[in-house]
């Protein structure tokens, strides 16, 4: 899985943010607001990856445990989904 091209991240007053550009702006109407983990495998979707490699990363960078980082993956990968973030 990976992410749409037209989907950017922007930091702005400390707030993680995804925001659409070009044709996607047309379609997506509003934006999402990322903690740092979020931001954290946002930037992971940017290259093809797989739901068992973003766990793993997620292992490698913070103090979670295995079954957290299963959940919290499955959560945000769930929320890009719904809203069609990414590529088919």
């Amino acid at each position: 899985m990976k992410l749409k091209k037209d989907y950017i991240l922007k930091t702005v007053a400390g707030e993680h943010i995804v925001v659409p550009i070009g044709v996607e702006a047309t379609k997506f109407h509003g934006m999402i607001t990322l903690n740092e983990t979020g931001k954290f495998l946002f930037e992971n979707l940017k290259e093809e990856t797989t739901e068992e490699i973003l766990i793993m990363k997620l292992l490698e960078s913070y103090d979670v445990t295995p079954s957290r980082a299963k959940t919290d993956v499955e959560k945000f990968l769930g929320l890009l989904k719904k809203h069609n973030l990414f590529e088919n």
